[in-house]
């Protein structure tokens, strides 16, 4: 199956958890951003850009011992993104120096970081904190995608709106770069209703995501 480029959404606030909710300890051992590179870096995206805050960029180039799970490690700088690698692949790392000017800043971020050729397939929008989301979901959605060809893909479970969103940039980048604050590809989707696909999803591991600490008591 051919790849598509991939951007993770890792710069949010975390207001409502009270600390960085990506550095959060999983059972399973980790934290919830070690587990998202997991889950990506195993999926049929390529190249996958993580998007980070000042502040978990801080961590990551400091070797955080909180991250030693995943062996993340800086190894180059290139252009606007360094190169990292970890035990389950490379990436992109960029790092979003206005995470408050919301999800559409990151996203921008996370273009800026590709090739103009590796745009031709498309590209997945992801997030961080989904800590159920699995490789082979992305992978399906994916697949999808390319068979149907539509402007904008996404899984949607009980009527409401999931993630990865995968879109067709060729399409729609005059539109994606005037995007701004935290709406994402809803406009898009309300812009271009004709060229979106919705994909019914079996669960809520597409919109099953980390707000507040008692969310992990479950995991």
């Amino acid at each position: 199956m051919e790849s598509i480029p991939g951007i993770l959404l890792s710069a949010g606030s975390s207001i409502r958890f009270g600390s960085e909710k990506l550095l959060a300890v999983l059972p399973t051992g980790g934290t919830v951003l070690e587990r998202a590179l997991r889950v990506h870096l195993q999926s049929q995206i390529s190249p996958l850009i993580v998007v980070v805050s000042p502040f978990l960029g801080k961590i990551i180039f400091e070797k955080a011992k909180v991250l030693s799970f995943s062996r993340i490690a800086i190894e180059k700088e290139v252009g606007p993104w360094y190169a990292f690698s970890s035990r389950w692949g490379r990436g992109r790392l960029v790092i979003n120096p206005n995470p408050k000017q919301g999800i559409s800043s990151s996203i921008h971020k996370g273009v800026s970081c590709l090739k103009d050729e590796e745009k031709d397939n498309g590209i997945l929008i992801s997030l961080a904190d989904l800590p159920y989301l699995r490789c082979e979901t992305i992978n399906f959605l994916i697949k999808k995608f390319l068979e149907k060809r539509a402007g904008v893909l996404f899984p949607v479970f009980n009527g409401i709106t999931g993630h990865p969103v995968i879109v067709d940039i060729d399409r729609f980048e005059a539109d994606i770069g005037k995007i701004k604050g935290d709406v994402g590809f809803r406009v898009l989707i309300k812009k271009y209703p004709g060229m979106v696909k919705r994909i019914p999803w079996k669960d809520d591991s597409v919109i099953w995501d980390i707000d507040e600490p008692r969310d992990l008591e479950g995991l």
